[in-house]
């Protein structure tokens, strides 16, 4: 009996509070690594945002605090307020984590493992099923190819993630650019539709008055009247238009209450230009995640022909608490008559027998036979890379598509801004001469109030193409990655 109760104090190798003080340190110690991971998560989404976007939390705060929100004023709120980027954020994590998991593959697996068995062990019963407590240790050696495609892929993975954060970030931009011109366009048409209304009244209080006095006629006031009314028609519906797109807007960068936009923005011209195609259809970012999702396709091919090669692997476990096996009744009779003198030995010493306390064992797995699942899922990685191929081809075919569609577009507008500018001077100089003529009695208020009304039409119509191309320039700074990461500070200049 004493040597059974110091081999039980063996096996357990603890007594008194040393168990309670372990499992308190181990709990503490796995909370204060849960809370410092969650505090690095955090701040690596913050990095990855501040990356991809350019924008920092002195110009999310700048741009909360302004009476006047700037274009970069609304793209950095857009960042900041809306879930639209950090979604793609946790994307991106989370592909980081699955490469750190598809590294840990060749790392050993190591748990405590227990057991209870059922019914418990006696003399008159024998199993190779025994209550036990152990520490088990499994090193993988291969797994056909399965460590090293996992790697791959995740490694490809965690790229496609990462530009698909950036590509997200230019067309944030690009949404934020339109919602944001847009709201000035109708802005601009409101108040040069109301200052219009202004003449037309003014012309109509000068047409009553030649009526009266018989050098016009009244078919001239119905006529003016009833633009007049076209004129009031188009304000109300460009009101209801401006409430839309401020709601657009403001949804869209994470403002509800009311805000003015300060048109701030002047780019120079693209220090590129077509001749530059390949290059800049490289480094779209769209463009990289079709040839990652390649890459990751082949990483899926190479774990399904992997599938068909063996698994070698060390695994062994030392026990730390194990049943001690008495002899079965058999095998005492056994004993007592091949060597009776040893039987009797062992029943008076009360002996009892238990395995080993550890193994050790080098395993290995061929696969033979599986049906045709291995063979499917190898054609079903080809397709699937065949499908990544053509989707690279076409990725690259409309990215060149959007470029030059882009810069054609911006270069018409550039164009147009400059026969409309010079539209614009063609009516304030006819509007001076008539001016000029008005004073000397040439000419009647009604003809200075036609030239001012065509004078207010072609400033509107100047006002108009000139953020046209704002946008339109925008656009192409967003095609070619010119605004992408940091260089999204050239808005804020």
């Amino acid at each position: 009996m004493k040597t059974k109760n110091n081999s039980t104090q063996n096996c357990f190798g603890c007594g008194g509070e040393r168990p309670s003080v372990f499992v308190f340190f181990l709990i503490t110690l796995v909370l204060m690594c849960f809370f410092e991971t969650l505090s690095a998560l955090d701040d690596s989404l913050k990095k990855l945002l501040r990356d991809s976007t350019g924008v920092t939390d002195d110009d999310v705060k700048s741009a909360t605090g302004k009476k006047g929100i700037s274009l970069f004023d609304a793209y950095a709120l857009a960042v900041q307020k809306t879930e639209r980027m950090a979604i793609e954020g946790e994307n991106s994590i989370q592909a980081g984590e699955r490469k750190l998991q598809a590294i840990e593959t060749f790392l050993p697996q190591f748990s405590l493992r227990a057991n209870k068995s059922f019914p418990k062990i006696g003399q008159s019963l024998y199993s190779l099923s025994r209550s036990s407590a152990s520490l088990y240790l499994r090193q993988p050696i291969m797994t056909g190819l399965k460590e090293v495609s996992k790697i791959k892929s995740a490694w490809s993975d965690r790229k496609i993630k990462e530009f698909q954060l950036y590509n997200t970030a230019g067309l944030l931009l690009g949404d934020v650019g339109s919602a944001y011109y847009s709201v000035l366009l109708i802005e601009r048409d409101l108040k040069n539709n109301e200052q219009l209304l202004e003449l037309y009244f003014k012309t109509v209080g000068e047409l009553k008055r030649r009526v009266d006095i018989g050098r016009s006629r009244q078919s001239e006031i119905l006529r003016t009247n009833a633009q007049i009314y076209t004129l009031q028609a188009q304000i109300k519906s460009l009101r209801t238009n401006l409430e839309h797109a401020r709601l657009v807007l403001g949804t869209l960068i994470g403002i509800e209450s009311e805000y003015n936009l300060v048109d701030t923005i002047s780019l120079s011209d693209p220090a590129y230009s077509l001749e530059d195609m390949s290059k800049i259809v490289d480094a779209r970012w769209d463009v990289k995640t079709a040839k990652e999702q390649v890459e990751y396709a082949k990483s899926g091919v190479l774990t399904a022909y992997g599938l068909h090669l063996p698994s070698l692997y060390i695994e062994g476990s030392y026990f730390l608490y194990q049943d001690q096996l008495s002899t079965p009744r058999w095998q005492s009779a056994l004993q007592t008559a091949i060597n009776p003198s040893a039987a009797l030995a062992n029943s008076v010493s009360g002996v009892s027998y238990k395995a080993r306390n550890y193994y050790v064992s080098l395993g290995a797995e061929l696969p033979i036979f599986g049906g045709d699942i291995t063979f499917a899922k190898v054609r079903e990685a080809n397709s699937i890379k065949r499908q990544s191929d053509l989707g690279l081809s076409q990725t690259i075919r409309y990215a060149r598509q959007d470029v030059i569609d882009s810069f054609q577009v911006w270069e018409s507008s550039k164009i147009e801004l400059d026969a409309y500018r010079k539209a614009l001077a063609s009516a304030e100089e006819n509007y001076r001469v008539v001016t000029g003529e008005y004073r000397l009695n040439l000419v009647t208020i009604l003809d200075v109030l036609t030239t001012l009304t065509s004078l207010q039409n072609a400033k509107d119509d100047y006002e108009r193409a000139a953020l046209q191309f704002k946008l339109n320039r925008l656009k192409v700074g967003i095609a070619t990655n010119e605004f992408s990461g940091d260089k999204i500070r050239a808005l804020k200049q």
